[in-house]
């Protein structure tokens, strides 16, 4: 199927430019680096096939010239590159958290609503957006935020958003969020400790 076939919400470049790029596939991504596809497979179906390939192999793919073949090498090295880094990253107070989210976060003129992933000794698993909202407010649930959390195998999961405002006080509805947050990981906690 061309991407061309596929509605405009399940296009790659269309999902990127709507704030959702952290839910495209690696495929996806790949896909819009290589920018075009071949008779008979999309850009996307090209890139599901490399993944997992050697360079060399990238190399004797149809279409796929040395000049192309680095450039989407390169681009994957950065990705390696930083996954190494955020392994190496440990998190051991919320001063230390809020010192890596502000330069990271700030500047968004809408509310994002996020995670931290952290394993035992407080190593980051992973960073995640799992809501994009308006300049004056963004929604998550409780069981969106906790299955995020597990899907990684954090043993410590923290919350962050931002205030557009630039102020960063809670808002009444920031601390309602928490305590849902902290309500429904007690009931859990409660559940799992009956059996």
């Amino acid at each position: 199927m061309r991407i061309l076939d596929l509605s405009p919400d399940q296009r790659p470049r269309e999902r990127l430019l709507a704030g959702q790029g952290e839910s495209l596939a690696d495929a996806d991504l790949l896909a819009l680096l290589w920018g075009t596809g071949r008779r008979g497979q999309s850009a996307v179906e090209l890139a599901q096939g490399l993944l997992g390939l050697g360079l060399n192999d990238w190399l004797e793919q149809p279409g796929l010239g040395p000049a192309k073949a680095g450039q989407l090498w390169a681009a994957l090295e950065l990705t390696r590159r930083g996954h190494r880094s955020t392994e190496r990253l440990r998190i051991t107070s919320p001063r230390a958290a809020g010192e890596y989210l502000l330069p990271r976060h700030c500047g968004w003129t809408e509310e994002r609503f996020g995670l931290l992933a952290l394993n035992a000794k407080g190593d980051l698993l992973a960073e995640r957006i799992l809501s994009q909202g308006t300049t004056t407010a963004t929604l998550i649930s409780p069981r969106e935020f906790f299955r995020e959390a597990l899907r990684y195998g954090a043993t410590t999961a923290l919350a962050f958003h931002n205030h557009p405002s630039g102020d960063p006080t809670p808002s009444r509805e920031d601390q309602q969020q928490t305590r849902r947050l902290q309500c429904h990981f007690c009931k859990r906690m409660i559940l799992n400790s009956r059996g």
